[in-house]
């Protein structure tokens, strides 16, 4: 059957793709971003899709019962097909798991358009990016000047950029006598930043319309975040967001690594990200007139495990006593050796990282923040799905990280969703019982983001719909019986985007208490094992796909953070795809990235005794010791003491 033309309705978009995908692989291809977040396991039914014209190869289990519907991931593709997209099935305006919104404050000393996407950090860079393009007008050989062609190209890269280090790939050699000839002498040189030196990347005729682009990755457990980058003036062009494939082998690092233990498994994980972050780069580099061969370098950044799976490393011994990773500081690569679809000599570099559960996400963030520029004492913390924190300052670094699990990125939540259009990202109860909602684009609610999850907490709580110990009470106004338990309507179908009840169950509230309840012990413990009062800290740096908004108060009001005077709170977003952009645009950053993962040291809190008691009294709200929590509990009308 070849290679067949999907198109999808409304958009317009036709995508031509191998037979045999499924049409979820298709929708990646062509940019258009269905919601998936079992993924493609057909569980959460939230990819539905109609075909309007050709006919689908799917099953009973692919198919919505009561309708014409179908299930996109359990759709193979088998023949031309125009299918329509419901605004229910949508995942539009991404924009706080992208990383592209701008912090308060300054820039870095750059373009405009270059600190587009970089919050405020301590940590400003001149820009010099891992890969650039350099047109080079050559003289042409005489009896005069008659050295080798390799000499003529090495020569003009040392009087024009000072470059004396640079590796000449041997498939580039073969090319240069024919290129320098067929373009008169005016060629472009590839130059990409591998082992502390150069690597002349390509040799291209002519000295115009060459760009050099790159991408950002930031490879999380749930999601993955591509940035696409005119490493010229660094300018972010676009960003696009994917549930990342590997989670139809686990939700967690762990079931993960049990599975790349099995026969293939390791392949398959390695695929599945690949796939997802190859298809990410597809739509990117598609939707912005971008040649796959123009983008010459790449950043990744992803806790240990994942760095793993993406390079195809065992990651058996992560999860065994005494926990040691293949590696933390991976070197630079070439793209087609890792499988990125990109040039194929492409520099692919990985944010390094410091221990199997501190990854080079955390570098990241630690850079994003600008922690090991300042003297300020201050904790990060990384509202993801393995919880992260870190505290010092420019003179020390300290970190660890305990399982929270992905519920406030809306994992294993009924209606949880990522912040997209139409994710009700912010909640109040009125005075008289009313629950009002707002979503992200002003549209009608198609589930619950991370941002509204924590103002639902709190707002049940503040308004006695919920006790201390997450329990609904079965008089609240909106509370019902569910089919597992109590329940409370968020959003009545009428209201909705699909037309049915939006609710949060008693099942999920025990989620996310267990998820803040982990974040939190890892922070106060950490805290205290390297003496330090919380309340001594300047600032606390929150990193998560909350996006532009979070409600600090609310998420102190439920324990997810310490209870400090809300000034002293900074939110950055996601600071993994931003301190990766920041080393993709900036050599001495990359450096640098190192340094800062080299001065982290990492706490081990899994053989703590003192973790399982931190984290059971932070099951309650906010804490069974009301004295950690003395504002929280003063507006909840408790006593601290």
């Amino acid at each position: 059957m070849g290679v067949l033309r999907i198109t999808f309705q409304p958009d317009g978009r036709t995508v031509a793709v191998e037979a045999g995908q499924t049409l979820l692989d298709a929708a990646l291809a062509a940019g258009v971003s269905l919601n998936s977040i079992c993924g493609g396991r057909g569980i959460c039914q939230r990819c539905r899709v109609q075909v309007v014209d050709g006919t689908a190869d799917v099953d009973a289990a692919g198919r919505v019962p009561g309708g014409d519907e179908i299930l996109a991931c359990l759709t193979r593709i088998t023949s031309a097909l125009t299918v329509t997209v419901p605004v229910t099935s949508r995942i539009e305006g991404e924009q706080i798991l992208l990383g592209t919104e701008r912090g308060a404050g300054p820039f870095l000393p750059m373009p405009e358009e270059a600190a587009a996407g970089l919050p405020r950090t301590a940590s400003l860079f001149v820009p010099s990016p891992l890969a650039f393009a350099l047109p080079m007008e050559l003289p042409p050989p005489t009896l005069h000047d008659c050295v080798s062609d390799l000499q003529r190209v090495t020569r003009e890269l040392r009087r024009r950029r000072n470059i004396r280090d640079v590796h000449i790939p041997l498939e580039v050699l073969r090319a240069m006598p024919l290129t320098m000839r067929q373009a008169d002498w005016n060629v472009t040189a590839i130059l990409t930043r591998r082992n502390g030196g150069y690597e002349l990347a390509d040799l291209l005729p002519g000295t115009a319309g060459t760009r050099a682009c790159g991408v950002a990755v930031d490879v999380g457990t749930t999601t993955i975040v591509v940035h696409l980058v005119d490493l010229e003036r660094g300018a972010t062009l676009g960003a696009a967001a994917a549930l990342n494939r590997q989670v139809a082998h686990g939700d967690d690092v762990i079931s993960r690594i049990i599975h790349a233990g099995e026969p293939g498994g390791l392949d398959r994980l390695r695929s599945a990200a690949l796939d997802t972050v190859n298809l990410l780069i597809g739509g990117l580099a598609r939707a912005h007139s971008v040649a796959r061969d123009e983008i010459v370098g790449a950043v990744y950044a992803g806790n240990t495990t994942m760095l793993h799976l993406l390079l195809g490393l065992p990651p058996a011994e992560i999860r065994r006593e005494p926990y040691i990773p293949v590696a933390t500081m991976p070197a630079d690569y070439r793209a087609g050796e890792v499988g990125l679809r990109v040039h194929p000599r492409a520099v692919v570099a990985a944010m390094p990282g410091v221990s199997s559960y501190v990854g080079g996400d955390i570098t990241a963030d630690v850079l994003a923040a600008g922690m090991d520029r300042t003297e300020e004492l201050s904790m990060l913390i990384d509202v993801g799905t393995n919880g992260e924190t870190v505290i010092g300052n420019r003179d020390f670094l300290v970190c660890c990280a305990c399982s929270a699990g992905p519920a406030f990125e809306g994992g294993g939540i009924t209606w949880g969703m990522r912040a997209a259009r139409g994710a009700i990202q912010r909640i109040e109860i009125t005075p008289d019982g009313a629950l009002r909602w707002t979503t992200i684009g002003g549209v009608q609610p198609r589930g619950i983001c991370g941002s509204g999850l924590v103002d639902l907490l709190a707002e049940l709580l503040r308004s006695g719909f919920m006790d201390r110990a997450g329990g609904l009470r079965p008089d609240a106004p909106g509370v019902r019986q569910g089919p597992d338990g109590l329940e409370i309507v968020v959003a009545p179908a009428p209201e909705t985007a699909a037309g049915r009840d939006i609710v949060l169950t008693a099942a999920d509230i025990e989620n996310l208490l267990r998820a803040k309840a982990a974040v939190y012990a890892g922070a106060a413990l950490l805290a205290r094992r390297v003496g330090i009062d919380i309340a001594d800290l300047q600032r606390i740096y929150v990193a998560g796909g909350f996006g532009t908004y979070l409600n600090i108060g609310k998420a102190i009001l439920i324990g997810l953070l310490p209870d400090v005077p809300l000034e002293r709170v900074t939110f950055i977003g996601n600071g993994s795809v931003t301190g990766a952009k920041m080393a993709l645009l900036s050599y001495e950053v990359w450096r640098r990235a190192a340094e800062v993962a080299q001065k982290m040291t990492y706490r081990e809190l899994s053989t703590d005794a003192a973790f399982m008691e931190e984290y059971v009294s932070a099951t309650f709200l906010p804490h069974t010791d009301c004295a950690r929590f003395p504002r929280a509990c003063a507006e909840l009308g408790m006593p601290s003491s």
